[in-house]
């Protein structure tokens, strides 16, 4: 008969430990590979969420900017044209005064006959243009200054939520956005320094543009369209006057020139263009003016002057009622001197496998600046120069988490 051994059978509750403790590590390895798993995906969702959020804010600010731009260059062109006008009608009657007085001289009074036919041709043409141009860029700024307020509400705390929520979103979809009431887990002085970072962010989007009015702005708006006209010197010249609602005042213009012959007769050459202080009161008006003076040997002095051809223009005249601006966006002061804004990300989500108050939480950071790229050389402003939203230099970066500090 077969005898059995003793310590047979004692392999077996060792090997039982030894499978246990293998399968608890494993399982305490695939938890902790999960979460670790899952913390890098929300530092990366977090990352991208933030960075999404700052360049959609980047791009509607500088919608606003290319807007405003062409708000301003849509007014300057109607200046112009104004001017041009004015300028057409004196051309036309120095034309006809001219025809008149040659008539009757041989082959001279039918070429200039003929060249103020041709004048007239192209002033009628030019005021009938102009009238549809103006009402065209009339109803171009009310879809501008829609496309503003548009951009404005883009730039709600709801809205850059929904945002940075899609982004996230594409990484896990229990991740939570900017949610202060998931942040229960964390100590409470972390906590109410996130909580307070995330109020604060939602306060200050609510402000971070503002709607102004060319008349009510101090002044602003008629600053940036001065400066634009007097960057062009070609352009200063046809459109240069005083700034106010009464009509244009000879001697104030840039179409100007004198000449004299021989000290006993002269001519002089006058043309300004005003612009209104708001751009509906009157908008633009232009006037030219040609003059002649005879020095009078009786009391040896010049002579009073007269005119021989005038013109005038306004927007309102030439289109029925010229509205101009009625509504732009510009930077706050505050925005204006900083230069720059921060939107925060805060991802939160349950640790897999634990209590439903474990969270992991990252907080990301979006910064928007203004800076005037370096290659632009002469054609920008200074790189000191403040920040504005007539300039399309916003653009956005991830930038380092700075929370308040906590004892």
């Amino acid at each position: 008969m077969r005898r059995t051994s003793g310590q047979n059978g004692q392999v077996l509750p060792v090997l039982l430990a030894v499978i246990s403790i293998a399968i608890a590590a494993l399982l305490m390895s695939h938890r902790t590979g999960r979460a670790i798993g899952q913390e890098s995906t929300l530092v990366n969702a977090a990352d991208a969420a933030a960075y999404s959020a700052g360049n959609w804010a980047a791009r509607q600010l500088n919608l606003m900017a290319y807007t405003n731009r062409a708000m301003v260059a849509n007014h300057i062109a109607v200046g112009h044209l104004v001017a041009y006008i004015s300028w057409l009608r004196y051309a036309e009657d120095a034309s006809d005064q001219i025809a008149r007085y040659s008539a009757y001289l041989p082959y001279v009074g039918a070429a200039t006959r003929s060249a103020n036919d041709l004048l007239r041709g192209v002033l009628t043409a030019s005021e009938r243009a102009s009238w549809g141009y103006i009402n065209t860029v009339d109803a171009l700024h009310g879809l501008m200054t829609l496309s503003q307020l548009q951009a404005r509400r883009a730039l709600a705390p709801d809205v850059m939520a929904s945002v940075m929520r899609r982004v996230a979103h594409t990484y896990d979809e229990d991740f939570k956005v900017n949610r202060g009431g998931e942040l229960t887990a964390i100590p409470a002085p972390y906590k109410n320094a996130l909580q307070a970072t995330l109020g604060a962010y939602r306060v200050a989007m609510l402000a971070r543009v503002k709607t102004d009015k060319p008349g009510t702005d101090q002044g602003y708006f008629n600053r940036i369209v001065s400066r634009t006209i007097k960057h062009d010197r070609n352009l200063s010249r046809w459109i240069q006057g005083r700034q106010t609602n009464a009509g244009p005042r000879f001697g104030t213009g840039g179409r100007n020139w004198s000449r004299s012959i021989f000290s006993l007769i002269r001519f002089r050459k006058q043309g300004p263009t005003n612009l209104a202080p708001r751009p509906d009161a009157g908008g633009w008006r232009s006037a030219d003016r040609l003059q002649v003076g005879l020095f009078d040997f009786d009391k040896f002095e010049w002579g009073n002057w007269r005119t021989l051809a005038s013109g005038r223009a306004s927007a309102d005249q030439l289109a029925g009622n010229y509205d101009g601006i009625d509504r732009y966006t510009r930077a706050p002061k505050r925005l204006q001197d900083k230069g720059q804004f921060t939107i925060p990300a805060m991802l939160t989500s349950a640790i897999p496998g634990q209590s439903s108050t474990a969270i992991n939480a990252h907080l990301s950071v979006a910064k928007v600046i203004y800076e005037i790229p370096r290659g632009c050389a002469y054609r920008c402003p200074r790189r000191s120069a403040k920040a504005t939203l007539f300039n399309p230099y916003w653009r956005a970066s991830l930038d380092a988490p700075r929370l308040p500090r906590v004892p």
